[in-house]
């Protein structure tokens, strides 16, 4: 029998199983994603919060363990309109790309970074900061882009414009939508991008990249609001 005890982890999805039981998909950080079943849960008259960490412990054989036991391990955290639909986003990014059972710590790390500073970040900062998210989501996985080179090995020139090619990278053009200044923003986490303009070109480019990987069936978050 397996037995994990005190287990950071967000509740990423839930749904009803079995009469009064629940089927709950969490992302740990010890164990990346994983489902467990918390039998007789929508009985209980305390419910798991998503968007907030817990600490749960969980036993079984199967592939299908229960959740036996958990506890908040973190403040109260309340998330309404838009950080809501951007905090399910990000959720549905995790459900849907990250294999079972791999752990990805940097990620898990970085996704409740991102939701704690949901509420104190201005608009152009909560964008910038999904698409941070996104990058390292993508590089994680190994489709990570070199913001340093483009596609020949050239090192990125602030004063010069680049395309995007999807798969290979940066590549050289007058007519291209990425300046250099803004490229060399990107290999440094530290320096935010708060301009309009280039966010909506970032945003474009990871919405390409995601794509490939998330095929023809759409968000669902999508449809909430948000990705025009």
């Amino acid at each position: 029998m397996t037995r994990v005890d005190n287990s950071p982890a967000f509740l990423m999805h839930r749904r009803m199983y079995q009469g009064s039981s629940l089927l709950l998909d969490f992302f740990t950080k010890d164990f990346g994603k994983i489902r467990l079943i918390a039998r007789g849960a929508r009985n209980s008259k305390t419910s798991l919060q998503m968007f907030q960490c817990l600490s749960i412990s969980y036993k079984g054989k199967g592939e299908l363990k229960s959740l036996s036991q958990w506890e908040i391990a973190d403040q109260p955290r309340r998330l309404l309109g838009d950080d809501l639909i951007l905090a399910i986003y990000i959720n549905e990014l995790i459900l849907r790309l990250l294999p079972e059972g791999d752990e990805y710590v940097e990620i898990f790390e970085s996704y409740w970074a991102f939701i704690s500073n949901l509420n104190i970040l201005a608009s152009n900062e909560k964008e910038y900061a999904l698409r941070k998210f996104e990058n390292q989501l993508l590089d994680d996985l190994g489709y990570g882009i070199d913001f340093n080179f483009d596609i020949d090995g050239s090192a990125i020139d602030k004063d010069l414009k680049y395309d995007f090619i999807e798969h290979q990278g940066f590549n050289s053009t007058n007519e291209g939508l990425f300046n250099g200044k803004t490229l060399l923003r990107l290999s440094n986490s530290d320096e935010a991008i708060t301009n309009a303009n280039e966010l909506s070109i970032l945003k474009k480019m990871n919405r390409k990249r995601l794509k490939s990987l998330l095929g023809d069936k759409p968000l669902k978050s999508k449809e909430l609001f948000f990705v025009n």
